[in-house]
């Protein structure tokens, strides 16, 4: 056989391995549907349909069917079970809805979702989902962490910051503990996530304050507020308006001083912008 055969035999041999390993693929280690589907091509929901998979969840060494028709395919699932550390935005991946339907698709208020939750995935059951997703127990609550939490008020515009400084009224070097946000009267306060009022009050510097517990450890705290619009013990949403703005307490003017605390301890709010 001379060399140009045996070239010719050879290229047609790495073609014909091209398009076999295109239709399949072997799960590795670190391999996800949203990985592989980006990889091939194709979407998360196609791969799910064509290997008749439930959830989005894969092992290491499966044969995926990338192309082509399986036997006895499945219809596209209806809905999703939450597991621990998922989102909707993950959903909305996985499953290539968007999650603004989903949240429609489910009646939710926000994107608060809980562990053992049923997701509906299409509007055929929407119609009949009356579920109203009150507050979880602890071991089915997804915990928060700060970048779920959203700016407690429209503005971005910082007029002290967390850590040390000066004062303003006493004049003394002394640690903030939070930041303190420009806005006028009345100005909106939105939860950064959802949670439980465990203070709704008046305290000492703090003029009238709101305090949310959000779990896993999280606390913020809106402070010199004019009105408050939650009572302790209430359970809120994220986004929700919980008060507005005010100048009450050690105030030089209508501002928001917000903190937000790690098992007590103070964390710079910034983090979450």
């Amino acid at each position: 056989m001379n060399i140009s055969k045996k070239l010719l035999i050879s290229v047609f041999s790495v073609v014909l391995m091209g398009c076999s390993s295109g239709k399949y693929h072997k799960v590795k280690k670190g391999d996800t549907l949203y990985s592989i589907a980006v990889k091939n091509k194709v979407s998360v929901t196609d791969i799910m349909v064509l290997n008749n998979l439930n959830t989005p969840h894969i092992n290491t060494g499966t044969k995926l069917l990338l192309k082509g028709e399986a036997k006895n395919s499945k219809a596209k699932p209806n809905y999703h079970i939450i597991k621990p550390g998922e989102t909707l935005y993950r959903l909305s991946v996985w499953y290539d809805i968007s999650v603004e339907r989903l949240r429609q698709y489910n009646n939710l208020p926000d994107n608060t979702i809980y562990v053992g939750q049923k997701i509906y995935l299409n509007s055929k059951y929407s119609k009949n989902n009356t579920q109203i997703y009150k507050s979880a127990s602890k071991s089915s609550y997804i915990s928060p962490t700060l970048k779920s939490f959203r700016w407690p008020i429209k503005t971005k515009e910082i007029t002290s910051k967390f850590g040390s400084r000066i004062h303003p009224i006493t004049g003394r070097k002394t640690t903030h503990d939070g930041v303190d946000l420009k806005s006028k009267m009345n100005t909106p306060v939105y939860a950064p996530y959802s949670g439980t009022v465990t203070y709704s009050g008046w305290m000492r510097g703090y003029g009238k304050v709101v305090i949310i517990n959000h779990g896993n450890g999280y606390e913020t705290r809106y402070a010199h507020l004019n009105r408050w619009l939650v009572k302790k013990g209430q359970k809120i949403s994220k986004g929700q308006v919980i008060a507005k703005t005010g100048n009450t307490g050690l105030s030089t003017g209508p501002h928001l001083h917000y903190e937000i605390r790690k098992n007590s301890k103070p964390v710079d709010p910034t983090i979450t912008i």
